[in-house]
């Protein structure tokens, strides 16, 4: 579930809690589901911002959005007890690439940090392309660009 913040758009926010099936012999949320949060809150996020989640981009659109570039560093342990919140920006709108920021929190505590950059290619031939980001999705997108920019 993803929640308005204090102006409604910026930064997104996208809330859920961590479930027990997402922890592993030591009680604490297993290291890969970290990625999988962050990418749950990016969908989110895309899907709050321009309508359609990564499943709809590729089908609908024939837009696919690749995860190129990946780094997280964690902070502190998630537990099934934890309701967590990713903070999502949009760090950089290229011309065929997202860069995103994100966040993790439970309360004040933050429980990861990353950045991840997916391009933009084409999924309607044989053979994924590079293209651009479309032009009625960078519209859609600029707002976040700008905030993300103004710092």
């Amino acid at each position: 579930m993803s929640r308005p913040t204090e102006d409604a758009r910026f930064p997104f926010i996208h809330r859920r809690r961590v479930k027990w099936g997402e922890s592993d012999p030591a009680r604490i949320a297993y290291t890969a589901r970290f990625l999988d949060f962050a990418m749950d809150a990016i969908e989110a996020f895309l899907q709050d911002r321009l309508g359609a989640g990564f499943y709809e981009l590729n089908l609908d659109h024939g837009v696919g959005t690749p995860f190129v570039h990946v780094e997280i560093d964690f902070r502190s342990p998630l537990t099934p007890r934890d309701t967590l919140e990713t903070e999502v920006r949009l760090a950089r709108l290229g011309g065929g690439s997202l860069t995103f920021a994100v966040k993790g929190r439970v309360g004040d505590r933050i429980a990861f940090e990353g950045k991840m950059v997916s391009a933009c290619v084409d999924v309607s031939g044989e053979r994924m392309r590079p293209v651009k980001v479309p032009d009625h999705f960078r519209e859609k997108l600029e707002a976040d660009a700008a905030f993300a920019a103004a710092g």
